[in-house]
């Protein structure tokens, strides 16, 4: 059973990636026309609630492993969690609320202020260099601590 939690963390947390919106706020950046920017807004609102779903499986499953594993005293788990909940924060701030303030403008000129102050490098630092750092955390060759016969048959 811990091999499928793990395998349903790890692909959670590739299906966060695929319908992450940092690409699209590279091309939203570069674009000039006012139609082609709403159109990759709505591409964005779209993916939202599959973000949303991979994100929440992605603590849930992280939740489960951590009992599982009997991770919960170590460092390198709770450091993690620290640096992914940062990343959310940070995506949240500085992507998530600009990208809604540039949705909800109907001022061309607003919309164009906004993206100028707009620097997608922040998100795509921030959630690249998060993960490295998560995942350079994990202890090679992470297994389980507890006994798994304790664990519930699959």
């Amino acid at each position: 059973m811990y091999q499928w939690i793990v395998f349903i963390h790890i692909a959670s947390v590739l299906g966060l990636l695929l319908v992450h919106p940092v690409t699209v706020s590279f091309h939203m950046k570069e674009e000039r026309d006012d139609a082609r920017i709403r159109e990759l807004l709505e591409v964005t609102e779209a993916a939202s609630a599959l973000r949303w779903i991979f994100f929440g499986l992605v603590i849930a499953s992280g939740l489960l492993l951590g009992f599982l594993g009997s991770w919960w005293g170590s460092a390198w788990l709770w450091a993690a969690l620290v640096i992914f909940i940062a990343i959310g924060v940070v995506m949240n701030r500085y992507g998530g609320r600009t990208i809604d303030r540039i949705a909800d403008t109907r001022d061309d000129a607003d919309m164009e202020r906004l993206l100028a102050r707009f620097n997608p490098w922040i998100l795509a630092i921030t959630g690249t260099g998060g993960l490295l750092l998560v995942l350079y955390l994990i202890p090679r060759g992470a297994e389980p601590r507890a006994d798994p016969s304790r664990w519930p048959k699959a």
